[in-house]
């Protein structure tokens, strides 16, 4: 193992990154893929890979980085397959054999337009159905936008409230699922049959998640006998009902006929009929679907619901169980090998734990995986629950794959580790640690703190106070490329994030302390961790810094406005929120709900809005009380829009605060691009290294 000298942002960034691990259905192969930059070639290199689950030997099977949604064909051994975009749009189903990756690969089927979000369910008569999603054209067919005739002008005209998300606008053309089956005849796979619309004659859009950073394939799935999938209707009545959705099912007798039936919802047996669904999934036998529901009025209360594939109706599963909601929302299930038992993550306290859970009534869960973060998990041999295998992440390690008994008779099983367990950049899991403290109102909050490799206990420390984003989110035990915890520790300070009022992982009335008070309990929260911090003799009060992006940035404009930004030496803003009233109007994501107690217009809730508003005159006025500042904004957020930025740095300018504005034309909430992430780390590691006289740690 090479042992990196220094962890710094170009290590990083240009360390390979690679996805879930998928076992092959007999347990011998690992299915993944894996991107790497080279700062040298400025080029990323995206494959899809193969391991050897024994001997841990890696085979690449290809680096098309024009190949995606790679994946096991069900009812074979080990043959993969896979979509492959084309010239002018155009789209290739392959299939590659992997025992052998150098073996031809082969078209199964070509379709003359982008097509994504590919999923696949064995049938019994040896068929494979298959489900993807791509636009529907005027003529109710797979619609090709690349071969679109260009107009002379780039103008667009909506007359809805869907304009813009993320970093792009809405597509002229709906999303709709697309299926058909593949068939083997004389030893070689191919398309049976033209791909059929089972949204057809329909408003409805499916599946949800298509412009989201999630993957929409969780919000559809595919039985012997028909398609469950959430869908909404793309012309809301209000921007704030955009993303409000529902579940719908379509029988099938057949998946190379045309549905019989217009998709019919899954009735739900409580008054909330504004609501967020996903992870929609059918019990092994078909019988039931099963799918988590969070309510519009309270979207952190994730329920999960299920109903029997006749009757159309849905229960609540906790409920059933243990008589009452659980006490940490499901953040994602699937069935656990029966129609009796599922496999759930949960959000808990800074980590991402998976448990098992039969559906009887007064069962407990019990718990398989309780450290770090899960991200995916698979039957190490399809059909056989007995082990898993587990994908997971931490604060030191960007991937861990290991074999987890669920019955707990043997200890799990580390089958590959990304960084030695953080040995390889010179970390370790005795650099994190965490606390609780009070906060407001008799809230106890926790709080990670990570502490260089080289700590010294001797010596005191210049430190970084992290509200996060969100604000409905939290700081995990967790790697990540962006704010990376170990790396920013790694450059010489140390980190406190805390998880304050809106958090999740700690029972949704924590996160519901922050309803009607954004710059309320979370603020208190950090004022009384203030407190909390005073007597550590390795923080270094005079060279304290705080950052934060999104809500965190959002945070970092309130304190502003407050005197205990007065404790602050330097600051860091990045892509944060100023002027909350007219943020609300202009994201993307035009949300009323709990979080202001009402729609999100001023001129309907304006008192709402401006209590907990950064940019109030009073509060304007005392940010020439502000450290030296950091504004970070992309020209392609739409999320919280460059404006917001823009002002919050020609307001500290105006004042005479020192402060530097960083920009990228091309990124949006995130700065994905491993150049420009590069200058990102660069600028932020310069600018704090500067405002508190040098990072390193100096005599108690």
């Amino acid at each position: 193992m090479r042992v990196a000298k220094d962890f710094t942002p170009d290590v990083l960034l240009s360390a390979p990154r690679r996805g879930s691990a998928v076992p092959s259905p007999d347990g011998t192969l690992i299915l993944y893929t894996q991107s790497t930059h080279s700062f040298e070639d400025n080029k990323t290199v995206k494959e899809v890979r193969l391991m050897d689950i024994e001997s841990g030997a890696s085979d690449q099977l290809t680096d098309d980085d024009k190949v995606h949604d790679a994946q096991w064909l069900p009812g074979t051994k080990t043959d993969v397959i896979y979509l492959k975009s084309g010239e002018k749009g155009t789209t290739q189903i392959w299939i590659a054999n992997g025992d052998d990756p150098a073996k031809e690969h082969y078209v199964a089927g070509e379709y003359d337009a982008p097509i994504t979000a590919l999923k696949l369910k064995a049938l019994d008569d040896g068929s494979v159905a298959f489900v993807v999603a791509g636009l529907v054209g005027p003529d109710g067919g797979l619609f090709n936008d690349e071969t679109e005739e260009k107009k002379k002008s780039t103008a667009r005209i909506f007359d809805g409230p869907k304009v813009r998300v993320w970093n792009e606008l809405y597509k002229s053309h709906k999303y709709a699922l697309w299926y058909s089956t593949l068939v083997n005849a004389h030893g070689k796979w191919g398309v049976a049959g033209e791909l059929q619309n089972i949204v057809k004659d329909t408003t409805l859009e499916a599946p949800v998640g298509m412009y989201d950073v999630a993957d929409p394939t969780d919000n559809f799935d595919i039985s012997e006998k028909g398609i469950a999938f959430v869908a909404e209707d793309p012309r809301p009545s209000s921007p704030e009902f955009v993303r409000i959705a529902h579940v719908y099912y379509v029988p099938l007798a057949s998946f190379t006929a045309a549905p019989p039936t217009r998709p019919r919802p899954v009735v739900m047996g409580i008054s909330e009929t504004k609501a967020y669904y996903q992870n929609v999934r059918f019990s092994p036998d078909g019988s039931k679907i099963a799918f988590l529901h969070a309510p519009y009025a309270n979207p952190v209360d994730v329920r999960l619901y299920m109903g029997h594939t006749s009757s159309f109706g849905a229960y609540h599963v906790h409920t059933m169980i243990f008589g009452k909601g659980p006490r940490l929302p499901p953040r994602s299930f699937e069935f656990a090998g029966s129609s009796d038992a599922l496999l759930i993550t949960t959000e808990d306290c800074g980590r991402v734990k998976l448990s098992h859970l039969e559906l009887r009534h007064g069962a407990e869960a019990t718990s398989l995986v309780e450290s770090g973060v899960v991200s995916a998990f698979y039957p190490l041999k399809e059909g056989n629950y007995d082990q898993l295998l587990v994908t997971s992440n931490s604060i030191v390690e960007s991937s861990l794959w290991q074999i987890v008994d669920t019955t707990l008779k043997t200890q799990s099983k580390v089958v590959s580790s990304s960084t030695k367990h953080g040995a390889k950049y010179g970390l370790s899991h005795s650099m994190v640690s965490e606390f609780w403290y009070e906060g407001a109102d008799d809230a106890v909050v926790h709080s990670f703190i990570i502490k260089p490799s080289n700590f010294d206990e001797r010596k005191k420390y210049p430190w970084v106070l992290l509200p996060h984003g969100g604000p409905e989110s939290s700081w995990l035990d967790s790697w990540s490329t962006r704010w990376n915890l170990a790396l920013w520790a790694q450059q010489g300070y140390v980190l406190i994030a805390p998880n304050i009022a809106g958090s999740t992982g700690y029972g949704v009335d924590f996160t519901a302390r922050i309803y009607r008070s954004w710059g309320g309990a979370p603020y208190q929260d950090l004022v009384n961790l203030m407190e909390y911090l005073k007597p550590l003799p390795y923080l270094d009060h005079d060279r304290a810094i705080v950052a934060g992006a999104s809500y965190g940035g959002y945070m970092v404009s309130w304190m502003f406005g407050q005197e205990m930004i007065r404790k602050f030496a330097c600051a860091i803003w990045h892509d944060g929120i100023f002027n909350l009233p007219v943020f609300m109007i202009q994201s993307d994501v035009v949300d009323g709900g709990p979080d202001f107690a009402g729609a999100p217009y001023l001129w309907s809730n304006g008192e709402e809005l401006e209590k907990w508003n950064p940019a109030r005159p009073e509060l304007l006025r005392n940010w020439k009380h502000a450290p030296p500042t950091l504004v970070i904004h992309s020209e392609k957020d739409y999320r919280c829009p460059i404006t917001e930025g823009l002002a919050a740095f020609n307001t500290l300018q105006a004042q005479g605060v020192k402060s530097r504005f960083l920009t990228f034309s091309d990124e949006c909430h995130w700065v994905l691009n491993p150049e420009n992430s590069l200058v990102w780390h660069r600028t932020v590691f310069e600018w704090m290294e500067k405002h508190v006289g040098g990072k390193e740690a100096r005599e108690i």
